[in-house]
């Protein structure tokens, strides 16, 4: 596993939350989102895409590779 693929962004979805946490520490949330809300799947999801491109993209930029990345968000 690449440094970068522990430092990805993760949804543990729980009965009535969603938690947003790090793969490498699943226990350890950095963000919780009520599914009482309508939108809270959506937020989270967004969360993680958007953290989980800019990994990408940086460790595309250190190997010399270019910024071409579909950001898809609410799927």
């Amino acid at each position: 596993m690449e440094n970068n693929e522990k430092l990805q962004l993760v949804m543990i979805e729980e009965e009535t939350e969603y938690l947003v946490s790090f793969s490498i520490d699943r226990e350890d949330w950095i963000a919780r989102f009520d599914k009482s809300l309508s939108k809270s799947r959506e937020w989270a999801l967004n969360m993680i895409a958007l953290y989980n491109n800019e990994i990408m993209i940086d460790s595309d930029n250190k190997k010399g590779g270019r910024n071409e990345i579909d950001v898809s968000f609410g799927e």
